[in-house]
């Protein structure tokens, strides 16, 4: 059994020749050679090319002309006049329906043909339609895979945004421990200088009592040399006890460096922690800035509350000596 073939193919290659020698080799074996006979003989090809060639081989091939009967004369003169009569008719007839029937056969062939086009056509539209839904679905895969990667890259932006954030809240909590730490640290300054300022009042008293001593010491020698001793004596209380506040406000000093410089590593480890959530999001940059703006305006505003305290000391042991 033959293979069928592609209709394309088929028509291209059926030839006038094959229909013409596949009817001959039916009508040699005695057989009408009919379209579906040549078809089959043929095994390929289209029923409208091959029925036009078949159209055309009829046409064109002689057809024998039967033996005449031997019949008497007189009969015979009868007979070939009826039947000229009748078969000039009849043929006539026949062929105007052989005509009728070879035009209907060639204008069914001729539309077959167009149909046959037609159809290639649509097919090779079909194939068209079909690689673009094949493509246009892996163009939505593809989209569908892209989205799903931006699903996830949004989930991973979302989830550094809220690290940020929790660094930004830890953060202002060091801030505001760090104003507590400094607001305990002024607290202490301002002790420091009441202690200082109650030091000075007792020294400006003993003055002025030694003031009264001398004035007095005209009057009463003894009692002016007693009076000088224990103005002496009050001298020593006082410069040991100038000595035990200088000494108290040196650590002081120390100790509130000690504060200042753990606020300033606290700052430190607070800006670190800044750029690191600045670096994980994007999105708390601004934020960032606007807190390292904050802790500079707080850090310059320490550092001038360190030069003022520097310079309320040196005016404090001026007074002093």
């Amino acid at each position: 059994m033959s293979q069928p073939q592609d209709p394309a193919h088929a028509t291209a290659s059926l030839t006038y020749a094959q229909v013409a020698a596949a009817a001959e080799n039916l009508e040699q074996r005695g057989a009408e050679p009919t379209l579906q006979r040549v078809l089959e003989l043929l095994g390929t090809g289209s029923p409208n090319i091959a029925q036009r060639h078949l159209s055309t081989w009829r046409d064109a091939r002689t057809v024998p002309e039967p033996p005449a009967p031997r019949l008497p004369a007189g009969l015979i003169d009868a007979l070939e006049r009826e039947l000229a009569a009748h078969a000039e008719s009849g043929l006539s007839e026949g062929q105007r329906l052989a005509e009728e029937a070879r035009a209907d056969a060639t204008t069914l062939a001729e539309i077959g043909e167009a149909l046959e086009r037609r159809n290639l056509e649509l097919e090779r539209r079909l194939e068209q339609v079909e690689r673009e839904a094949r493509a246009t679905s892996e163009r939505c895969s593809a989209l569908q895979a892209e989205r799903d990667g931006l699903r996830d890259e949004l989930e991973r932006e979302q989830q550094l945004a809220r690290e940020a954030q929790e660094g930004l809240i830890q953060h202002r909590q060091q801030v505001a421990m760090l104003r507590e730490q400094l607001d305990e640290a002024q607290q202490a300054r301002l002790s420091a200088e009441r202690e200082t300022r109650a030091v000075d009042e007792e020294r400006i008293k003993a003055e002025r009592a030694q003031a009264v001593a001398e004035s007095q010491r005209d009057g009463a020698l003894e009692q002016a040399r007693e009076k000088a001793e224990q103005i002496g004596q009050l001298k020593r209380e006082i410069q040991e006890e100038r000595a035990r506040q200088r000494q108290e406000v040196t650590e002081m000093r120390a100790e509130q460096k000690a504060r200042l410089d753990a606020v300033e590593r606290a700052k430190q480890e607070a800006q670190k922690q800044a750029q690191e959530a600045a670096q994980r999001a994007t999105k708390a940059e601004i934020r960032a800035e606007a807190l390292q703006a904050t802790q500079s305006a707080l850090k310059s505003r320490m550092d001038a509350m360190q030069v003022q305290q520097r310079q309320r000391g040196m005016r404090s042991q001026g007074e002093r000596e």
